[in-house]
């Protein structure tokens, strides 16, 4: 069935109801009519001009035997000339005296009323009263005979005429019968098509109220607008269980991470205190090397447990929706040349060779935007990662290229690269590559997860591969203008 509109499907119901309701009642007075007909012909019901045809009649009598109805002595035959079920008369004198008769007067009549009103038709109460002149042989006039009437269908035998002004009101009624009975049947149809999907909302609601989700609405309604109600609750339902698997999943993740934590802890702990009791046990100048040696393992092990909480904290903050950058507007080749005098002296210690390349292909001078202690702090994380891993005489390559739309940094090297099986796994916490080499260099996993969280702050986003040639290479993408500085802007802008 083809969905429609409300205003579409109301419009079609109303008429429909019209046009059924019209056709029904029409039938309804055929019928009718042909009943009428038939009980006319047989006698049953006598139609409205039934006595007023008799009027002609008993005028010729009364102008015929004028001075018999005058005596009273044409009474008897005057009243089977009358019938007395639908007709009722009064003989008046000349002078307007009643002689005799049924008929009710309203008031008195004079003899100038009397002769004014001959061969006159007047409406009385409830009924037609025909004034007819009543004559002498020679002519002359002797008074008036008064005959009253209805005009109105009546059953020819009187106890069933109660009956005909209900029939009379039946079928007048009929129209708004059948109206009444049409707007029932479509609006039980209507009903059906909305009814479903609704009585589904409905149990939709209660289940999500019950926490349950394992549900699907299917929108099957004739109804387009039930139809987008019943797809939009059920992508609600579908939003609502995929935010609830991410919430238990990132549940999953905490308590994976806390117990990796409580597990990271416990290792650099565990040494502290064994190299402490046995700090308490040396006593004497000949023990002064293996205690500096013990001194070291311990300032070494309290560097990498504070290393450790600080970088859970750091998370802890950037995972709250309170977590605000302070992006401003930075002159990138003054910041890139504050960062490598930096990074080159640590990649000196380790006799790394550090370089890094710039590439501006904005066609507009549009400003670079970022929370530069944040990106910094990714940047941190990055190169301190591949120092880890980069041989002596390796090299360490920081690319930054800007269009008009987005800033691109890269950091490459050439050491041992990712496991091409954990690609999917380096952004998450606690990630550590080869477990033990990572452990033995005090290196905790949560380098990259931050970097993540911290890029994905600035609306952008991160990557990890390796490079043809042998090693490690990860980029990052801010987008440029997505974020407003909060502070004041510098005056060159590159």
């Amino acid at each position: 069935m083809k969905a429609r509109s409300i205003k579409s499907t109301f419009a079609r119901h109303f008429a429909s109801i019209l046009t059924c309701s019209l056709l029904a009642t029409l039938a309804t007075w055929g019928l009718l009519i042909i009943l009428l007909n038939y009980l006319f012909n047989q006698g049953v019901l006598l139609p409205a001009n039934h006595y007023e045809a008799q009027i002609p009649a008993i005028s010729e009598y009364a102008r015929t035997n004028g001075e018999s109805i005058m005596s009273g002595q044409g009474q008897a035959e005057l009243k089977r000339l009358i019938p007395s079920e639908g007709l009722s008369y009064k003989v008046m004198a000349l002078s307007g005296e009643p002689l005799y008769g049924n008929l009710t007067l309203e008031k008195e009549h004079t003899q100038q009323d009397l002769v004014s009103r001959l061969n006159k038709t007047e409406s009385g109460v409830n009924q037609i009263i025909q004034n007819i002149p009543v004559l002498s042989d020679r002519g002359e006039l002797l008074g008036a005979l008064l005959v009253g009437y209805s005009l109105k269908v009546s059953a020819a035998d009187p106890s069933f005429n109660p009956f005909i002004p209900l029939g009379m009101l039946v079928f007048f009624l009929t129209p708004f019968l059948f109206i009444t009975i049409f707007t029932y049947l479509f609006g039980r149809r209507f009903s059906r098509s909305i009814g479903g999907p609704l009585k589904q909302l409905l149990q939709g609601a209660e289940r999500i109220k019950a926490r349950d989700l394992q549900f699907a609405m299917d929108g099957n309604s004739s109804v387009i607008e039930v139809n987008q109600l019943a797809h939009a609750f059920e992508d609600m339902r579908r939003e609502l269980a995929r935010s609830i698997e991410r919430e238990w999943q990132l549940e999953q993740e905490r308590s994976t991470m806390l117990a990796a934590l409580a597990h990271d802890l416990r290792t650099p702990l565990t040494i502290i205190q064994g190299h402490a009791e046995n700090l308490e046990r040396m006593i004497g100048e000949e023990h002064e090397e293996k205690r500096n040696r013990y001194v070291q393992v311990i300032k070494r092990n309290t560097s990498r447990a504070t290393n450790l909480l600080q970088d859970m904290n750091a998370i802890t903050e950037m995972e709250q929706v309170s977590f605000r950058l302070n992006p401003v507007a930075l002159d990138i080749g003054e910041f890139m040349d504050e960062k490598k005098a930096e990074y080159e002296s640590l990649c000196h210690h380790k006799s790394i060779s550090f370089r890094t390349e710039f590439k501006d292909e904005r066609t507009a001078k549009v400003p670079v935007v970022f929370d530069p202690g944040r990106i910094i702090q990714v940047l941190d994380n990055l190169i301190g990662n591949s120092i880890r891993h980069t041989p002596e005489n390796g090299t360490i390559i920081w690319r930054v290229e800007i269009a008009d739309t987005q800033i691109t940094m890269e950091v490459a090297d050439n050491g041992t690269g990712f496991a091409e099986q954990h690609l999917e796994q380096v952004f998450k916490p606690f990630y550590q590559g080869s477990v033990r080499s990572a452990r033995l260099k005090g290196h905790s996993g949560l380098g990259l997860y931050i970097a993540k969280l911290l890029v994905g702050h600035h609306g952008g986003n991160i990557s990890a591969g390796n490079r043809v040639n042998g090693g490690a290479v990860i980029r990052f993408s801010l987008p440029l203008g997505g974020l407003q500085p909060s502070g004041v802007q510098q005056k060159d802008i590159s």
